[in-house]
Parts: C-alpha cells; sequence; structure tokens
C-alpha cells in the first residue's frame, strides 16, 4: 500500500455512536407539562421545589430562561 491509503486508512477507521442528548428547553418543556398534569399552577410552590427564587420559577415557566445544570438535575428527580 501507499503512503497515502494509509492516512486515508487511519481517517475512516473512527466509528461514530451516536448518543440521545437532551436540550435544555426540552427538559424545560416536559417539565411544563408535567406540572400541567400534577396541577401545579404557582411559581411560587415550583420555586420551592426547586430550591430557587420564584422569580427565576417564573422566568422558567415563561421560558424567557434556559435553566442550568443544577436546575436540570432537581427537575429530572422531580419528574421521577
Amino acid at each position: 500500500m501507499s503512503r497515502g491509503s494509509n492516512k486515508l486508512r487511519s481517517k475512516y477507521a473512527v466509528t461514530f455512536v451516536p448518543r440521545e442528548t437532551t436540550q435544555p428547553l426540552d427538559e424545560l418543556d416536559r417539565f411544563i407539562a408535567w406540572t400541567h398534569e400534577q396541577n401545579l399552577k404557582s411559581y411560587i410552590v415550583i420555586g420551592e421545589l426547586l430550591g430557587i427564587t420564584p422569580n427565576k420559577a417564573n422566568r422558567l415557566l415563561c421560558r424567557s430562561i434556559l435553566p442550568d445544570d443544577k436546575i436540570l438535575k432537581r427537575m429530572r428527580e422531580l419528574m421521577t
């Protein structure tokens, strides 16, 4: 084999493994749907459940901010 084909061989030796990743907006939509199912309409109560201020909980419910990693973790714990 030539040097050029050996370089191409290593280029195509990498395999792609698809992973299912979720975006924060998708998680937030799921959480909002969950709060509607549980009849949680007060952003003050939701803020207490998530351990954040009521103002930030209201912003999350209006989708004006995206949740960070800590809030996402708490959302997942609440939904399970």
